[in-house]
């Protein structure tokens, strides 16, 4: 199964900075023209406007991380073809991820703020294949929704890009290269579209709700007989 682009080491699914640090002022990375000139997102949140660069998102993390670089551009892409014309309100917004890594610190600083106190921790299950790059947008006020998710063309062959150890074979490491070369240097300069798929816009019913504190105690829970499981 191929392994979606994420800095991300090992075998957790740990977020790329296990204590996110805002950086100070004088404390700001330098980062590729293609990265610094990427369009911002700006939204309405609690009534106010937000303008959040993926420089700001990576400087609270305090790593350039291809797989934030990704994500970035990926929640970028849906938010704008959702809300169209219209400028997007964050708490106008529900987000569902199939994946873990980038999207789950990008999605954390734009929804929550980037407070490190409410980081949300992947429940067990969540993984970085290509197959789960899915991120669900739904627009509560209009019930309507939208898809977003690699274009397999594209990355195909990630997993030797992102693979903790150094691919074995020239090609692959080829391959990881071009990638990462990809995310840094081209991926900013076109249109989404390149390299996400975005359903059209579609209409939703929903059932159900669930709170903050009931998804964070429901994922606490889960981890927790995930790891008694697999020490049984």
């Amino acid at each position: 199964m191929h392994r979606l682009c994420s800095c991300i080491l090992g075998l957790t699914l740990m977020i790329c900075m296990a204590a996110a640090t805002p950086l100070m002022a004088s404390e700001k990375r330098s980062y590729p023209e293609a990265l610094k000139n990427l369009p911002p997102l700006t939204a309405t949140q609690n009534g106010e406007i937000r303008i959040i660069h993926l420089t700001d998102v990576l400087d609270f993390f305090n790593k350039t991380c291809p797989g934030t670089i990704l994500s970035f551009v990926a929640i970028l892409y849906g938010i704008d073809t959702l809300f169209g014309e219209d400028t997007p309100d964050l708490d106008d917004l529900v987000v569902m991820s199939r994946v873990g890594g980038g999207p789950l610190d990008t999605l954390d600083f734009i929804l929550k703020g980037g407070n490190p106190a409410n980081r949300t921790w992947p429940p067990a299950g969540i993984d970085r294949s290509m197959e789960n790059y899915v991120l669900q947008f739904y627009r509560k006020s209009t019930l309507q929704g939208l898809t977003v998710s690699l274009k397999r063309d594209v990355w195909s062959g990630a997993d030797s890009y992102c693979s903790s150890a150094a691919p074995a074979e020239e090609t692959a490491q080829q391959r990881r290269t071009d990638l990462r070369r990809y995310i840094f240097q081209t991926l900013p300069l076109v249109h989404p579209s390149e390299a996400f798929e975005a359903s059209a816009v579609y209409t939703f019913i929903p059932w159900g709700s669930m709170t903050e504190p009931e998804m964070r105690r429901n994922i606490r829970n889960q981890r927790r007989q995930h790891a008694e499981t697999q020490e049984g």
